[in-house]
C-alpha cells in the first residue's frame, strides 16, 4: 500500500509528539513492504527521502499557516496514496477534496486540542468544529489512549467500532553520558527534569511552586522552547534562578536521554491529551515519574507512579522521592521500564497499524 502521513512538521523529528511518531513508525511501515510519504515543513535544505521514507515539502510552515499546510498536504497525498494518516483534526476541513477520489482517511485528533489554554475563543471553536468533522468523515479515528476513545464516544456518540486505539511507543535507554551533565553543570540524580512545551496546560507554574515548597536541594531543569509568549515571560521573570534552570530547546535525542536517565525523577505536568511521547520516553529511561493526576497519565503509567493535582501535592510527591529507600526507587523505575517493554514499544504499535491495514484491505475487497 501507499501510505501518507500528513500534518506533522516532518522528518527528522524534534521532540514533538506527531513528529516523533512519524519518524519512528514510517520506516517500520517501509520495512513491512509499504510505500510511505511524509509531509514536511517548508525548508531551504530539502532531502528527498530518509530511511526509505519519501518526503514532500510544503510551501509554508505549519506554525505560520496551519490551515494552508493541511490543505496542501491532503491535496498532495490524495494524488499518490491509498491510505492517508492525518495527524490533527484541522485537516478534516479539507476532507471534501476526497469526495471523488475515495481514499482511506485515518485521523488522529491529537487528544483534546480544543481545550488548550493557548488558543483564542475563535481558534477553539475552529478546532472543535474540525474535530466534529473528522469524527464524521474519517474512515477510522485513531485514539492514542483508551481515555481519548471514551472522550470521543461520549462527546460525539460515535460507534466505537470506528475508533481504533493505537498509542505511541518508546525505546529503552540503559545509560548516560557524563559529558552531557558536565556541560550542563548538573550532577547525577541531583536534579528533577521536565521536558515539554512551555504552555499553561502543562502546568509548569504548578510544578515550580511545588518544587520550591518541597525545599529540595536538587535542581529543577525545565527543557522547552523559550518564546516571547506572556506565560513564558512570566515564568522566566518569576522563577529562573541557579536552582530553577531553563536551558531552552534540546533537540539531540542522545542528550535528552542522558538528561532523563541521570535525573532524580521526571515531573510530567501535561493535563490535556492522551498518550504523551515525552512521558513514554521518560519511562523508557527508567525514571521515577511524578505526574499530573488525570486519566491519561494514570493510564500510561498503569497507576504505578506518583501523582499530583496542585502545587502542594506536587511538593509532597517530591518529598516522597527524597525520602525513598533504594529498594523503593528500584521498584518505581522497574515499573516504568516494564510498561514500555510490555506495552508501549514500537513493534507492538506497528502490529496494531498493520492489523488495521489488513482490515482495510479486506473491506476494500468486498466493496
Amino acid at each position: 500500500m501507499k501510505i501518507s502521513i500528513i500534518g506533522t512538521r516532518g522528518l527528522p523529528a524534534f521532540y514533538g509528539g506527531f513528529e516523533t511518531f512519524a519518524e519512528e513508525i514510517s520506516p517500520l511501515f517501509v520495512k513491512a513492504g509499504h510505500e510511505v510519504y511524509v509531509q514536511c515543513d517548508y525548508s531551504d535544505s530539502e532531502i528527498p527521502n530518509l530511511k526509505g521514507v519519501q518526503l514532500f515539502y510544503s510551501p509554508v510552515t505549519k506554525s505560520k499557516n496551519p490551515l494552508r499546510y493541511y490543505c496542501y498536504g491532503i491535496r498532495k497525498a490524495l494524488k499518490f496514496s491509498d491510505i492517508i494518516i492525518v495527524t490533527g483534526s484541522p485537516g478534516s476541513l479539507f476532507y471534501f477534496l476526497n469526495l471523488f477520489r475515495r481514499k482511506i482517511i485515518l485521523t488522529n485528533t491529537d487528544g483534546i486540542e480544543s481545550k488548550r489554554a493557548k488558543w483564542s475563543v475563535f481558534q477553539k471553536a475552529i478546532l472543535k468544529l474540525s474535530e466534529r468533522i473528522a469524527v464524521r468523515n474519517s474512515d477510522y479515528i485513531l485514539a492514542d489512549s483508551l481515555s481519548i476513545k471514551d472522550y470521543l464516544k461520549k462527546t460525539y456518540r460515535i460507534n466505537e467500532q470506528r475508533i481504533k486505539v493505537i498509542e505511541y511507543g518508546a525505546h529503552i535507554n540503559t545509560g548516560f553520558s557524563n559529558d552531557v551533565l558536565t556541560r550542563r553543570n548538573l550532577k547525577y540524580q541531583e536534579y528533577y527534569l521536565v521536558v515539554c512545551r512551555l504552555e499553561p496546560e502543562n502546568n509548569i507554574h504548578m510544578i515550580i511552586d511545588g518544587y520550591i515548597t518541597s525545599k529540595s536541594n536538587a535542581q529543577l531543569v525545565i527543557v522547552g522552547r523559550i518564546t516571547n509568549k506572556r506565560y513564558v515571560r512570566n515564568l522566566l521573570k518569576k522563577y529562573r534562578s541557579d536552582k530553577v534552570i531553563f536551558p531552552g530547546d534540546i533537540y539531540d535525542h542522545s542528550e535528552l536521554n542522558s538528561l532523563r536517565f541521570a535525573s532524580k525523577a521526571y515531573i510530567h505536568g501535561h493535563s490535556i491529551g492522551g498518550t504523551n511521547p515525552s512521558l513514554l520516553e521518560a519511562m523508557g529511561n527508567g525514571n521515577i515519574v511524578i505526574c499530573h493526576d488525570n486519566p491519561f497519565n494514570r493510564e500510561v503509567t498503569d497507576n504505578k507512579q506518583l501523582y499530583f493535582s496542585d502545587n502542594k501535592e506536587c511538593a509532597q510527591r517530591i518529598v516522597e522521592v527524597e525520602n525513598m529507600s533504594p529498594d523503593q526507587m528500584i521498584l518505581f523505575r522497574n515499573n516504568s521500564l516494564s510498561r514500555i517493554k510490555d506495552y508501549y514499544n514500537w513493534n507492538n504499535i506497528l502490529e496494531k497499524y498493520l492489523e488495521l491495514f489488513r482490515l482495510l484491505t479486506e473491506k476494500k475487497k468486498f466493496n
